[in-house]
């Protein structure tokens, strides 16, 4: 498993943010010292297996996210859907996958003025 530091900060310091939380508290939360916390949001240091499972547990954020991230990696909305996601029960799940699929075939529709 290969974790990147700047991957992971971003998703680290974005997900904190979303939560309205001090590096101070989040630290305490997890357990870690404030200096590793900022070393790992300014992309200085890889987080051991055991605080990188605490962050995704409590943020409940895909691993995917960190460990294979796309263009999306900083878009806080992109993120705030794919958290929102894990929350969702199948049926819930396929209403928004057939939303999705309608919105984009609209999107690539030529328009009447072309």
């Amino acid at each position: 498993m290969a974790i990147h530091p700047r991957q992971f900060g971003i998703v680290l310091k974005n997900a904190r943010m979303d939560k309205k939380l001090t590096q101070a508290e989040l630290a305490e939360i997890l357990d870690i010292s404030l200096p590793y916390l900022k070393d790992l949001e300014r992309f200085r240091n890889n987080p051991s297996y055991d605080v990188f499972e605490k962050v995704i547990r409590y943020f409940n954020l895909s691993a995917d996210t960190v460990i294979y991230p796309n263009e999306n990696l900083t878009n806080t909305t992109y993120q705030q859907i794919e958290r929102l996601l894990t929350r969702c029960d199948e049926g819930q799940l396929r209403v928004i996958l057939a939303t999705t699929e309608a919105l984009l075939s609209e999107s690539e529709m030529p328009s009447d003025s072309e």
